[in-house]
């Protein structure tokens, strides 16, 4: 096995996943005014930024492999693994998930049936759209999840579940072109980035990998390059092919990025570590923050008075800048409080 030399942290990694939740953000945001204004110039501009989704995903499976790659075919392992993969995502999205509650009953709309409710706080497979509509992505996440558990159960039978999975997709999705009867979480084509991030990290723990800043700039320009073509109507970047063009993007981003950040090959500025570090907050409240300017942006009469895309900028920082608030003042604090709480308390010694 072949490790790289050099100290460098996953900084870079962090700031892409940061990056990612920012470009979800803007494309939110251009959507909400085009819905409200009908301002095709800002989705033809940042209509891209969903595809930070495909970042997510590719970071998520990169990450699990990468941290847990010593836990495979150990059962003994798997409570820590659940413990950590759970406290992570779990509790900040109850909160996220209350929230959305709240302001939809603010809002002057009915308390949704306990069953969706209920069903939404599991994260579970459904056929129904979450009620934090955004939470889609996170039920794809628990079903990876789920999957990568047999692997540290088993090896042999893990790595066979994988295998039947993927091409389970790609027969599904590529060669009948049909759907299916189960929840699109279990077969969708997002699936396959969570392989292209468990490649990279097999790459990076048994292989050296040369030239780190080139591959880092090949995965950005294809990126690039994939976002310009969905911009200019070449590409439809929701269609299932398009996982095969943001999805190899984004693992040489990864590969590059994971790579040249080990070696302290480049340096990170510390608001895109910021900016990394809160994107789980920024992708997951990010609603509740361009609400909440928009009804003062409207209170304030601004919405007569300036162009349509003045407020832009304003529901894009407002997106990000909370979600920073609440990784800093909930996020975290709420991660460290349920994982205390989590160890085994001391035996105390009778006397």
């Amino acid at each position: 096995m072949t490790e790289p030399t050099g100290t460098g942290k996953l900084t870079a990694i962090e700031a892409g996943r940061g990056m990612a939740a920012t470009a979800v953000v803007l494309c939110h945001a251009a959507r909400h005014l085009d819905k409200i204004y009908g301002v095709p110039i800002l989705i033809s501009f940042f209509q891209w930024g969903h595809a930070g989704v495909d970042l997510f995903f590719v970071i998520s499976g990169f990450i699990i492999l990468y941290v847990h790659y010593d836990d495979i075919g150990r059962p003994e392992r798997l409570g820590h693994y659940l413990g950590r993969r759970l406290s992570r995502i779990m509790p900040t999205y109850w909160v996220a998930l209350a929230l959305t509650v709240l302001l939809h009953l603010g809002g002057g709309h009915g308390f949704p049936s306990l069953f969706h409710f209920a069903w939404s706080m599991t994260l579970l497979p459904s056929h129904d759209w979450p009620l934090l509509g955004i939470a889609w992505t996170l039920q794809y996440e628990i079903v990876f999840y789920g999957v990568f558990c047999l692997l540290i159960l088993n090896r042999i039978a893990g790595s066979s579940l994988l295998l039947l999975w993927v091409v389970w997709i790609v027969l599904t999705k590529f060669w009948s072109g049909a759907g299916g009867a189960l929840p699109h979480s279990l077969y969708g084509t997002y699936n396959l980035e969570f392989f292209f991030g468990m490649a990279v990290a097999y790459l990076l723990k048994n292989r050296a990998i040369f030239a780190p800043r080139l591959i880092l700039a090949a995965g950005i320009a294809l990126f690039s390059v994939a976002a310009l073509a969905e911009s200019t109507q070449i590409m439809d970047g929701f269609a299932d092919s398009s996982r095969l063009v943001y999805g190899p993007a984004a693992a040489l981003i990864v590969l590059g990025a994971a790579e040249a950040g080990r070696r302290n090959l480049i340096t990170v500025p510390m608001v895109l570590q910021t900016l990394g570090r809160a994107s789980y907050s920024i992708y997951l409240f990010q609603f509740v923050f361009i609400g909440l300017l928009w009804k003062l942006w409207l209170t304030a009469g601004l919405d007569g008075k300036m162009p349509h895309t003045a407020s832009l900028p304003l529901l894009a920082i407002a997106g990000v800048a909370g979600g920073i608030v609440m990784s800093q003042m909930v996020e975290y604090p709420l991660m460290k409080l349920v994982r205390r709480l989590r160890r085994p308390i001391p035996a105390v010694a009778l006397t």
